[in-house]
């Protein structure tokens, strides 16, 4: 999608007439991330790291992006 028009990706030809639903899914990268954050915050994956000293800090960054 351009903004104006559907651009169909695969050629496909169905032997008779097909209903199709087009399903505008938004970034796909911060729907995916938002996810994997929350899925881990939910699961208590990391609440042993609640624990732990902090050993890093900014000073250790050797290139900030």
């Amino acid at each position: 999608f351009d903004g104006s028009s559907v651009r169909i990706l695969e050629k496909r030809i169905p032997a008779e007439p097909q209903e199709v639903i087009v399903t505008f899914l938004g970034s796909r990268d911060v729907d995916l991330q938002n996810g994997l954050h929350a899925l881990a915050e939910k699961g208590g994956s990391f609440d042993f790291l609640d624990d732990e000293e902090e050993i890093y800090s900014e000073k250790d960054l050797k290139s900030v992006y």
